[in-house]
């Protein structure tokens, strides 16, 4: 049997190299694609809540001031201390806009460990969403309400809850929640989900849960079992696994800040939390405006009454 020649074999190396390189290469610009369809789809959502809001306007703000600003969807994301809340305004704002490079914080987290860092005040943080070219237009905005952590599962009360999601006047509340807790925290935390979700839905609101650091999770078991049982418990699907991006994720850099690299499955989540709020919050508009509608007493019919002096007696033939 005749043995091949070397160069023949660096021939197909070569070519199964660069067939593993193109298959690469394919596979991240479909991601690129992929994550540059949502996004878009994002502005299309507030393109069009912004359109509706101005038919509200003219129909019924005549006598309102031109340059009072237009209010932008607003999501609230709360949490408990150290869950990845904070972290996860972060993340959206990053994916939202197309960043890369070092983290932007616009939210302050937590410190490791979660101690108690004095009291925090509820944060707006207007996140601007990319749209091509270099395109960070005003309108397309989407308001997130970093909200003060609750208090411990454990203390946790309904008037807790109440006071958590009304401020800011939200119209979708984010829950966040660590799968890496304590078992006992988490545990109680998931315990409190139908108390939460209650509440939230006496609101009018949609409930929206987040379960941040899914890489702990040592197997797919596991990880469909809590999903199960916070959907359960929280009554809604809208359940959704992430990793947000932090800084202690590529660890310490003494040098200069550390790069964060972004992540497909990240952004990707990430914008389908995004874009599901805003869904939620279209629907929750267009009933609020069909109420209104209903509520509006129907104008009474003008009858033509003929006067009396103009009246004229028509008499039958005999």
């Amino acid at each position: 049997m005749r043995v091949p020649r070397l160069p023949l074999l660096l021939k197909i190396a070569a070519a199964a190299a660069a067939g593993a390189l193109a298959i690469i290469a394919v596979m991240r610009l479909r991601r690129e694609d992929a994550v540059a369809t949502l996004r878009r789809e994002i502005r299309e959502a507030l393109t069009t809540l912004g359109s509706d809001d101005d038919d509200d306007d003219a129909g019924e703000g005549a006598g309102e001031e031109d340059g009072d600003a237009k209010n932008p969807p607003s999501v609230l994301v709360t949490g408990f201390r150290a869950h990845g809340k904070s972290s996860l305004v972060n993340t959206a704002c990053r994916a939202l806009a197309a960043e890369d490079g070092p983290l932007l914080m616009r939210a302050e987290a937590s410190p490791p460990g979660g101690g108690a860092d004095g009291p925090r005040r509820r944060k707006r943080v207007k996140a601007k969403v990319y749209g091509g070219d270099g395109d960070m237009s005003e309108e397309a905005v989407v308001e997130l309400l970093d909200a003060p952590p609750l208090p411990e599962a454990v203390r946790l009360s309904r008037a807790d809850i109440d006071s958590a999601i009304s401020g800011g006047d939200p119209e979708c509340v984010v829950l966040v929640l660590r799968c890496d807790a304590p078992a006992k925290e988490r545990n109680a935390a998931v315990k409190r989900l139908p108390e939460i979700s209650a509440a939230v839905r006496a609101k009018g609101l949609n409930l929206i849960i987040v379960l941040t650091f899914k890489k702990s999770m040592r197997s797919i078991r596991q990880a469909e079992e809590l999903l199960r049982e916070v959907s359960f418990r929280a009554r809604t699907d809208c359940v959704y696994f992430i990793e947000n991006y932090t800084w202690s994720n590529n660890g310490p850099n003494l040098r200069h800040p550390p790069v964060i690299k972004n992540d497909f499955e990240t952004h990707f989540t990430v914008l389908t939390i995004i874009r599901q709020c805003l869904e939620f919050i279209k629907l929750n508009r267009s009933q609020s405006k069909n109420k209104k509608g209903k509520q509006v007493k129907p104008a009474e019919p003008v009858l033509n009454k003929i006067p009396l002096d103009e009246a004229k007696v028509v008499s039958k033939p005999s």
